[in-house]
């Protein structure tokens, strides 16, 4: 089930009704089997892998818990759920690997291929699995460093399947989702508007800009030994504009169901291409994930409190993990690289620019400038759009083929249907006015008499009105075709 799907838009309204009417000492229960069904409605089979992982992280953690043998119970559920995600995303992946391998270099070492060959197993994914085992993770590692166990089984169980988070995150700290859980909750007609602006908001950026653009990304890139220089450059910013939407539509998406059920999911997304740098980047993008790599990942490695080369590694191990962890192919370990890269460059840089040289003077001053500060955002998303293009190829070959054609001056016409057909423009004009309608409403309010003003937003029927409108315009300007979303392939 898919939150841009007719069946959500049926399946919300009655869980969130068939909630607030139950009486709190119900409510987990129902939410724990809603979320069941929205998970096993879309491959029934994968609805009991998901309930072995919960069963076994439980007693890990309970046992966890008792401190005996504490290390080993923790070293145990953490191969477990590893073992589990290796499996399922990147067995295929690494037969191929393996294949590829024995054929180019067999016959230097005088060995047989075939012989050496394995049938990929050609598995499916199951939808979320990268985002249950880091949660589970989470879980277990908390656990083990005095954090109170969940006693409750169905409330951990909801913890791990709660829909609105279930299948591309946000990734939820177990310590903030249960306070909540346990807090008896009350009805408000506030929140249940901000959950509904919240899945609106979403709904737009998924539908009507991201789909729109999906089909000029995958014109740019399928013709990129063919593509000029603008329309490149073209294919590379939609891409970058489609998977924001994309993603933080369906961020704001589930937290905007949560909100209208009372739970508060973290925000995944701050301005992320306004970033003044590339550290300040992972600080604004998938929040959840940046966060998790570094308390679970980065830190245990030894984290900034070790030599300069250790930390440095460290940040290359840790964005390394970070691009595999997105998917199991090898361009994707390259742009997990090069952010690793980028993000050494960066502090290393930064250790320069606070040393007492007059020329790191001149540096910080300039930087404080808005010109520095203007030059500094142009560049971390120049960075940023470069990382956008290993992300997105098919192969590494696709993406040096578009960073070629970036470079060059040479001039096609493969994405003139594409941009001509997808209404991109019109949908970021009325996108762009219903935030500045909704978000910036005391600014346009003020400059009205206060009659008018009585009379227009704080009635109920003058918003819902401008959320109907806004949802027409969603359903207008989407295309034929739906696109899945991006990041549930990971």
């Amino acid at each position: 089930m898919l939150f841009n799907s007719l069946n959500y838009l049926l399946f919300l309204p009655v869980v969130v009704l068939a909630f607030w009417l139950l009486p709190h000492r119900f409510r987990s229960i129902f939410l724990l089997v809603a979320s069941l069904f929205f998970y096993m409605s879309w491959l029934p089979i994968y609805g009991f892998l998901i309930a072995a992982l919960t069963v076994t992280n439980y007693l890990l953690g309970q046992a966890i818990s008792k401190r005996k043998h504490s290390g080993l119970y923790l070293v145990l559920g953490v191969a477990f759920n590893l073992a589990t995600l290796s499996y399922y995303k990147y067995a295929d992946f690494a037969i191929e690997s393996w294949n590829k391998a024995t054929l180019a270099f067999g016959p230097l070492l005088q060995l047989q291929p075939q012989a050496m060959s394995f049938p990929l197993q050609h598995i499916l994914l199951p939808l979320g699995i990268s985002f249950f085992v880091f949660e589970f993770i989470h879980y277990l590692t908390d656990v083990y460093k005095g954090g109170k166990p969940i006693a409750n089984f169905v409330n951990f169980s909801l913890f791990a399947s709660f829909f609105p988070s279930q299948i591309a995150g946000p990734i939820k700290r177990y310590q903030d989702f249960i306070k909540q859980l346990e807090h008896p909750h009350v009805f408000s007609a506030g929140g249940l508007e901000r959950g509904l602006r919240l899945i609106l908001q979403g709904l737009f950026k998924k539908v009507a800009i991201a789909d729109n653009l999906a089909p000029i990304v995958s014109a740019g890139f399928s013709n990129a030994s063919t593509i000029g220089g603008l329309e490149a450059w073209i294919a590379a910013c939609a891409f970058a504009v489609q998977i924001y939407c994309d993603f933080s539509g369906y961020t704001d998406m589930g937290r905007g169901s949560a909100i209208m059920l009372g739970f508060d999911l973290p925000d995944n997304f701050n301005w992320p291409y306004i970033a003044k740098n590339l550290p300040d980047f992972w600080k604004r993008w998938h929040i959840s994930l940046s966060s998790w790599l570094r308390d679970y990942l980065y830190i245990p490695l030894g984290g900034s409190k070790c030599s300069l080369a250790r930390r440095h590694t460290n940040l290359i191990i840790t964005m390394l993990l970070g691009g595999l962890w997105h998917g199991a192919s090898w361009h994707y370990v390259v742009w997990g690289a090069f952010h690793g890269v980028g993000l050494v460059f960066c502090h290393s840089y930064d250790a320069f620019a606070k040393s007492e040289s007059a020329f790191a003077g001149a540096l910080r001053k300039f930087h404080g400038t808005s010109i520095g500060v203007v030059l500094s955002v142009l560049v971390t998303f120049l960075f940023v759009l470069v990382g956008w293009v290993f992300f997105r190829a098919d192969t590494i070959a696709q993406s040096l083929q578009l960073l070629q054609a970036m470079c060059s001056l040479q001039s096609s016409n493969c994405l003139a249907e594409s941009l001509d057909k997808y209404p991109v423009g019109t949908a970021a004009v009325v996108y762009l006015t219903g935030r500045l309608v909704v978000d910036k409403r005391e600014l346009w309010l003020r400059s009205i008499s206060s009659t008018l003003r009585d009379k227009l937003w704080p009635l109920a029927p003058a918003r819902l009105a401008a959320y109907v409108c806004f949802f027409i315009c969603t359903i207008g300007l989407s295309p034929a075709g739906k696109t899945p979303f991006i990041y549930f392939q990971f």
